[in-house]
This record gives C-alpha cells, structure tokens and sequence, in this order.
C-alpha cells in the first residue's frame, strides 16, 4: 500500500481553476484572473515541501533534475519555439526578443521587465513573454528552496518540528508586511513583480507544508467529515472565485485582494487535503499535468493571434483550442510512455520539438539587442520633453503678447472710427462750382476750414477741367474734389469723363442739380459714377426734394437754411464714403488676422510626435505642440476643448503611432465638433481608413506610403521614426500643407 500513489482530487481542483481564471484574465474575460497567480505561489510552495517531506533521503541533486525537467526543459522549448515562430513572421514585431528570451531563460524575467518599465495589466500585447515573470520567481524560489528546506528540516528533527513551522510563519507575516508596506511606497508594477514583495505567497505555502509534514492540517475534528469538509471548501472556493471575478488590478482592495487570495488558497489546501484516493479522476490528472504548460504556451499563443489577426471574432475560441492542443503536446513529448502505440506519438513530437527549439535558439543567438538603441530613444524622448516645455512657455508669452498686441490694434481701429467725423472736417476739400456752391461758401468754410472753394455765378461744366487743372498745378487740388455744376447746362460725355480723369485717383463728389427737368444732367451723372470707382454722386435733388425752405423763389440757389442743409448733405456724403471706406480697411485688417490664425497649426501626439519635435518644430517654429505618452480619445477631446478656449487654430494636426487606439468614428466626431478646423491625421500605417471625398472633413496624410519605400524611416521597434524617418516627416508635412 505504501508504494501506492495518493491522489488529492480537491488540490487538482483548485490548480486547474487557477489555471483557467489566469488564462480568462489574459484573455481579458476575467478581470481579477491574475489572482491565481497568488495560489499557484502558495500550491509551489505547499507542494515542494510535501514533495521533500515524502523522501526519505532528500537529495539536492536529484530535485534540481527534477525541477529541471518540470520547469526549466519545458520554458526553454516554449522560449526557444516562440523565437522562431516570431522570427519567421514579417508581421510580428518584437523589440525586446533577445534580452527578454534572455532573462526569461536565466531566470530575472520579473527584474527585467522592472527595469523595461512593462505593464503586465496594460490590455495591449507588446510581447509574448510578459507572464514569465511568475516563472522566474519560482525559478528563484526552487534555487534556494532546497537548501533552505534542509536547514529547516535539521532544526525541526534535532530541537523540535515546531520551530520550522514557527519560522516559516513569522517569515510569510513579514513578507506579507513588506508586500503591504511596498504597495504604500511604490508604484504597482513593482509591487507586483518583485521577488521580494511577493515571497510570502510561497512563503504561506512553505509554512503550509511544514505544517501538515509535521502535523495534521489545521481543522477542527468536526469539519472533517465529509459534509462539513465540502461545504467549507466550496465556500472557499466561491470566495476565491468572487475575488477573480470582482477585484481588477486598477482596484483600490488590489492589495489586500493579493493577499486575501494567498490565504484563501491555504485553507483550500488544508480542507483539500483532508481526503485522498489512490484513482484520480483521469480527466483532472490530465488537465492538471499540463496546467504549467497551458501556462507556458498561452501567452505566446495570445501575441500571435492578436498580431497576425487583431480583428478576429474567432480568435478567443482559437486561442483556447490552440493553447490546450500544443501544451498537450508539449507535454507528450516530455512524458515517456511505456506503451508501445504511445511511443512514436512521443519520439515524433520529442524530435519536432527539439528542430523548433534548436532553430529558435539559433535565431535567438543571431538576434540584435536593440537596448542601447532604445535607452538613446528614451533619452532623446526626454530631451524632447524638457524642450517641449520650454518651447510652450515661450508659445505662452507669444500668445498672451500676441493677443495684447491684436486688442491694441482692435481699440485703435474702434477709436479711429469714432475719430473720422473729425477726420472729414479736416480734410483740405477742393470745391469748383457755380453760384449754388458760391451761395453757401460762408456754411462751407465753416464745415471744412481746411478747404479751397472756387466758385462763379453761371459757370458751365466745360469750365471745370481748366480750373482743376490750374489748380492741381498750384498744389491747390486736394484729396478730395467736390464739383456742383450743371445747373447751367450739360456738356458731351467726354467732356465729363475728362473733368473725372483730370482729378486722376481722388475722390470726386459730384451735387446733382435740382432743375434737372430743364437740362437733363443727373441721370447722366448717375451712369457716369458706374464708371469710374472715385466718383460719388450726391443726389441733392432728393435731399432736397420737398424741403421748399431750403430755396429762393427760382427753387435753385439757396437761402440761408437752404445753405446749412446743403452743407450738411456734403458732409454727411463725404462722412458716409470716408466710414464705408475705413470699415472696408477695418474689416480686410480683421479678415486678414482670421486668415493668418486659419494658418496657426496645433499638433496632437504621443511619442510619435515627441521623437519628431525637433525636426517639426524647424519647419513649423510658430506651432503648437501638445504631448502625452498615454493619450486616449477622451483625454485628446478634453485638450483639445481647452486649447481652443484659449486661443485660435485653423489646423489641427494628430500624429500618433499605434498604441494610440484612435478610430475613424472618434476623428470625425472631433472635425465634426470644431468645424472651424482642418483636422489632418498623420497616418504611419495604413489602419485608419478615411475617405478623401469633398464631404469629408478628415484629411488623412499617408506617411506610411513613404515609410513603405523607404524602410530605413522606422526604428528597429517598428513603430518610433528614425532620424531620417523624423527628417522626412517635417518635410512631408511642409510640402503637404503648402
């Protein structure tokens, strides 16, 4: 009986939903999935030490083979396969292949990803072995393991059992503290992946397992009979599950989650193990013997899928099928079978895997390790940065002096307007006329004392250019010229052409005649100010029209009142020109400022655009540039409002590389918002696709063609520009935006 193998159906139980909820989690199903990493610490540790105490003569080599062959033979193969897979694809793009490949195969994956600043709960893939850092933890802990286990061993078989298990106690209470205490002072992912704050999940397990070596499992006698034992563990259980289901790792109970789990899974084990049978279920042998394995092999599975077809809607169902059926023959072809019908089914996956495997480590050895290329980028990403800054106070100063300059110009242009009134007084008016205008000289002076009247009674229009043109040679012929003759008879077209040309480009005001029914002059003038864009003709016979007052009994010359009103309708003509005319300079001055702001580019991005700055900003210096490494569309939404509160913008400029998830429908809802802008998306592959019809208010600039025929543009990363991919973009968008 003693040679018997006990089988603990409750302990494959609790590996096999472990499993499962790490799987769904990675999957993004289950949001508190990477719980179960907790109890599959304290499991390792539980069972390494129940493994230890079943020896009778523990062997420190022989549990390193067997550790080798368990855990170290299998990540090797899994390690060395996904190497070649990503090798032999264009599509895949993985930056990190050899010092990732290579922490992971020595072991200080956890410290490596640390130090490369991944985030295992990021929903983005960046490569296939971002789950390895459990592994090599647990590499870390089966190195020492053995050792630590003989000196506990040694003083519970020579003093007394209790003390290992008192020790082992204490040490998961203070690892358990430290892991507290981290999470307080130190950013999550180094909480999370650190050996040393998560210890005390396999420390609980160690402690576990000198505990049921050395003593029964801590149960009080009732609840061992089968009953009770079920109830309390299936009520275990349904905690553990709600923890996976509830508590995602942006939770404020992220940590007390983390060790809630660790103790769930201990009092799971001692209600687990309290009943054993010699015939396990066959079902949960095998799918607990390849749990590590499915471990292993999903991640790497899941990078491919979501790389080679992102959009898939089969890809969960792929995933899973194809997750369980190469563990399950990764695990064939390191189990050797006795029987005959299994032995070529064995030999033949043993030889696949050791070609792939043999392949991939060549591929891996022949790798370029991008680090130093990729520590220079984030120096010059944060170099860029400090500019940036710079850059956007000396944009701020601009900008508020800018505006105060532009409100200056606005005051001004308001006063002057209010000022033309005194203007128009002002100006040296040149009057030729006959005796209406001689008639009101007197009120005329008066109006314009800066003006020169030359009027004669009976004076005829053929008279006018002689007089303008003596008068201009005197400099005695102002800007502006105000003529009233006709009322003594017309003259030929010609003649009237001749007087208006005669002033060449000054302002010609032209009084119509009130005895129009006896020489037929104002109609004339009227076709003739169609003519000429410096001649304004004052309809005195309108003005005057009914206002009998104003005349002397021949209904021509003016009386007193008649002179006043005359006068005033030359001014208020003169004013109306003269206001029209500055309100026309007033608005071209506004027009051109609109234009000049529809030009003013802000730019949008994330590191695409914060690599690219300095090449950008030489081409367009008087732009404005807002960054974030960690953009989302809602963020993008907010400052973009904000900006444009504050100042004014024609083009507005998104240059993001991929890890910005930016769809179509989210651009268009932005040009759609500010319909005032131009909204260009830089586009460095070809994901986004906008239509280029008149409607659209999207222009989408295909930067990717150029990166397409000139593969040098990108980094090794495939995703951040070169010094000549940055080149070639500012000069892309000058010429495009020209």
């Amino acid at each position: 009986m003693k040679n018997k193998k006990i089988f603990y159906k409750d302990i494959n139980f609790i590996r096999i939903v472990s499993c499962l909820a790490i799987l769904l989690y990675h999957l993004g199903i289950l949001k508190g999935g990477y719980l179960a990493v907790c109890t599959f610490f304290v499991m390792s540790g539980f069972l390494s030490s129940i493994s230890a105490f079943k020896k009778e003569k523990f062997s420190l080599k022989s549990y390193y083979l067997n550790r080798l062959k368990k855990i170290y033979i299998p990540l090797v193969i899994v390690i060395l396969c996904t190497v070649f897979v990503a090798s032999v694809l264009p599509q895949v793009s993985w930056l990190n292949m050899k010092p990732e490949s290579t922490s992971a195969l020595l072991g200080y994956n956890n410290f490596w990803q640390l130090g490369a600043n991944l985030d295992y709960f990021s929903r983005h893939i960046d490569s296939p072995f971002m789950h390895l850092w459990y592994v090599s933890i647990l590499m870390q802990f089966e190195l020492v393991f053995p050792i630590l286990f003989l000196i506990l061993k040694k003083i519970g078989d020579k003093l007394h059992k209790s003390i290992p298990c008192i020790l082992t106690g204490m040490l998961a209470i203070g690892g358990c503290i430290y892991f507290y205490q981290s999470s307080l002072n130190s950013n999550t992912m180094f909480t999370y992946y650190s050996t040393f704050t998560r210890i005390f999940s396999l420390l609980f397990g160690l402690f576990l397992g000198f505990l049921h070596g050395y003593y029964k499992p801590p149960i009080f006698k009732p609840f061992k009979r089968k009953i009770p034992n079920r109830i309390i563990f299936y009520a275990y259980m349904t905690c553990l599950l709600a923890l996976f289901v509830l508590v995602d790792a942006s939770s404020s109970h992220f940590t007390l989650a983390l060790v809630a789990s660790t103790l769930i899974t201990c009092r799971l084990i001692d209600y687990g193990t309290v009943f054993s049978t010699q015939k396990e279920n066959k079902l949960f042998e095998k799918f607990g013997n390849v749990c590590y394995e499915i471990y292993l092999i999903q991640y790497p599975v899941i990078f491919f899928f979501q790389t080679l077809y992102p959009d898939n809607s089969w890809n969960i169902v792929l995933i899973i099928l194809t997750t369980l059926i190469l563990s399950c023959i990764l695990n064939g072809s390191l189990t050797f079978k006795s029987k005959k019908r299994s032995k070529p089914f064995f030999y033949l996956t043993l030889l696949f895997t050791i070609y792939l495997s043999s392949i991939g480590g060549l591929y891996l050895y022949l790798a370029v390790d991008h680090t130093e290329e990729m520590k220079a980028l984030e120096a010059k990403l944060a170099e860029n940065e400090k500019k940036m800054a710079e850059k956007q106070k000396d944009y701020k100063d601009k900008f508020q002096k800018d505006e105060e300059n532009w409100a200056a110009i606005l005051d001004k242009l308001d006063l002057e307007e209010k000022e033309i009134e005194n203007v128009v007084t002002s100006l040296h008016i040149t009057g030729v006329g006959d005796s209406v205008l001689l008639g009101a000289v007197d009120a005329l002076y008066k109006k314009f004392p800066n003006s020169y009247f030359d009027a004669e009674v009976s004076r005829s229009i053929w008279a006018a250019k002689e007089i303008l043109a003596e008068l201009k040679s005197k400099s005695l012929l102002g800007d502006t010229v105000v003529i009233n003759l006709g009322a003594n008879g017309d003259c030929s077209e010609s003649c009237k052409k001749a007087i208006i040309e005669e002033c060449e480009n000054r302002k010609v005001f032209w009084i119509n005649v009130t005895n129009d029914k006896d020489v037929h002059i104002n109609e004339k003038l009227a076709d003739l100010e169609t003519l000429y864009d410096n001649l304004y003709i004052i309809d005195w016979a309108e003005e005057s029209k009914d206002h009998k007052e104003y005349f002397y009994a021949d209904g021509i010359h003016l009386n007193p009142t008649g002179q006043k009103a005359y006068t005033n309708v030359i001014y208020e003509n003169i004013y109306r020109v003269y206001l029209e005319e500055y309100r026309a300079k007033k608005d071209q001055i506004i027009k051109d400022h609109d234009e000049e702001q529809k030009k003013k580019i802000i730019f949008y991005g994330n590191e695409l655009l914060i690599n690219s700055y300095i090449q950008l900003e030489k081409k367009f210096p008087d732009a404005k540039y807002e960054t974030d490494k960690d953009y989302t569309y809602d963020t993008l939404v907010s400052d973009i409002g904000k900006d444009l509160k504050k100042d004014s913008f024609g083009r507005l400029i998104l240059v993001f590389d991929r890890s910005m998830e930016l769809n179509k429908e989210q651009i268009e809802k932005i040009a759609n918002k500010y319909k005032n802008l131009e909204v260009y998306l830089v586009a460095i592959e070809d994901e986004i696709k906008i239509s280029s019809n008149e409607n659209s208010k999207i222009t989408k600039i295909d930067f990717y063609k150029e990166i397409e025929k000139h593969s040098e543009y990108l980094m090794a990363d495939h995703i951040h520009l070169s010094e000549e991919g940055n080149k070639a973009l500012a000069k892309f968008l000058e010429k495009y935006l020209k």
